[in-house]
């Protein structure tokens, strides 16, 4: 061949399908399908038929989750919904609108980045462009609005032992105490109060608690115990809380700490003169949580990144897995300081005073908002194989998430976010089966 005639065919494989592109701009299905990103997306989509309506005439914008939003999730949710169509469907519609949105995607995520949030998503990347609409990644999966089926507490069945944090007790004793009172008699619901760390020995390694109780999330050691016993645990996460630090009534200098006076406050400060030169040079008495509590874990965690040493190897620490005996030091030392779930705060805020941290005061507004820096998630854990074997384990989870909103403020905690809960609800539903 000629050098003009491999120059035309040169032309001939780089050019025309550039121009049939152009005649055919890519749609949102063949963005979707070209980026790696979303490729769980895709192949989900593709399960439930929707690649045909991604390709169809716009306009329209996609939120697509990236892979890691899927992997957020349980990997059994995913698998339930390949086997649930319909669910799986209703799912990724629920991604998809009928219009474009009137400003672009920065592509920088959180809070004071000028980034869109969508339902409790944010937009993580610049919208990509095509001919049917707009397509933006964001880093949770949507959901649509989930039910559950009703539970009728006379129908149940069989005996739930639930174990764990000492803060979540109080919120389901108050569940368990409803469910006997609305007609539950087939056995008995035991709830036992003996700290996060020990809720999930009971479950992962000894195998004899349904739900742990956590004011935590499990840790990979703990998950790692499950699988070894065949347990897979999955979180449902059904409240708020928040640690409120507190002294003593008669202290009226220190109402407010930075993150990084309290960290000294609770390790390497002899008197409170060493947090602030200008307070008292009256030695620290401090009074926490036992090491086996979530609240003590979730404390070390925020202040020091997880190392107990600090905590554990202060001077003058009195040491408690009751938060009344620790708010009765508190009240009792005019010079002590300490640590408390709001629920025990509240029950003795009339000998205690609480502390703001970094000028943010321990108030509901602020849990909801996301600026009180100690607030935390309320979690129970349970495994399908348990749900599997003891169906009543299912029932009793399905009641407590209907039904938490309703008695969560009297427990003394906040509730969750109603897109959390419903977060909730879709595990739920996957781990059950229904």
């Amino acid at each position: 061949m000629s050098r003009r005639g491999r120059l035309l065919l040169l032309f001939v494989l780089l050019f025309l399908p550039l121009a049939g592109l152009r005649a055919r701009e890519a749609s949102l299905a063949d963005l979707v399908a070209g980026d790696e990103r979303f490729s769980t997306f895709s192949l989900l989509a593709g399960e439930a038929g929707l690649l045909d309506f991604l390709a169809a005439e716009g306009p329209m914008t996609l939120h697509a989750p990236v892979n890691e939003a899927f992997a957020d999730l349980p990997d059994f949710v995913p698998a339930w919904l390949l086997d649930h169509p319909a669910a799986l469907g209703e799912l990724l519609r629920f991604h998809v609108e009928a219009r474009e949105p009137a400003g672009a995607a920065t592509g920088a995520a959180g809070p004071g980045t000028g980034s869109q949030r969508v339902e409790d998503a944010w937009v993580i990347a610049p919208d990509l462009r095509a001919g049917n609409g707009l397509l933006r990644a964001i880093d949770r999966v949507l959901l649509p609005p989930q039910e559950l089926e009703v539970v009728v507490p006379a129908f149940v069945e069989g005996s739930i032992i639930s174990a764990g944090s000492s803060t979540v007790f109080w919120l389901s004793e108050v569940i368990a105490a409803r469910f006997r009172r609305e007609g539950y008699r087939g056995g008995d619901v035991s709830v036992y109060s003996i700290g996060t760390g020990a809720g999930f020995e009971r479950f992962c390694r000894e195998g004899i608690a349904d739900i742990v109780n956590a004011s935590r999330p499990v840790r990979d050691a703990e998950r790692k115990k499950c699988e070894a016993i065949g347990r897979e645990p999955f979180p449902l996460q059904v409240g708020m809380d928040m640690l409120v630090v507190v002294v003593n009534s008669g202290n009226a200098f220190a109402d407010d700490l930075s993150l990084t006076q309290l960290a000294r406050l609770f390790s390497t400060a002899d008197t409170w003169q060493d947090v602030d030169p200008a307070w008292p040079a009256q030695a620290v008495e401090r009074f926490i949580p036992g090491s086996d509590s979530g609240s003590f874990d979730y404390f070390v965690e925020a202040l020091f990144d997880g190392d107990r040493g600090p905590v554990l190897g202060a001077a003058r620490s009195n040491v408690s897995g009751d938060f009344n005996v620790l708010a009765h030091g508190v009240a009792g030392n005019p010079h002590a300081v300490g640590f408390l779930g709001y629920a025990a705060y509240k029950a003795n805020s009339h000998r205690l005073n609480a502390v703001a941290i970094g000028g943010v005061a321990p108030q509901a507004a602020r849990v909801s908002d996301g600026s009180y820096p100690l607030a935390r998630a309320l979690l129970l854990y349970s495994a399908p194989g348990i749900i599997a074997g003891r169906p009543q384990v299912g029932e009793f989870l399905s009641y407590y998430l209907s039904v938490v909103d309703e008695e969560i403020e009297t427990a003394g905690y906040f509730p969750a976010d109603a897109q959390v809960l419903n977060r909730s609800r879709l595990i739920l539903r996957a781990a059950i089966g229904d």
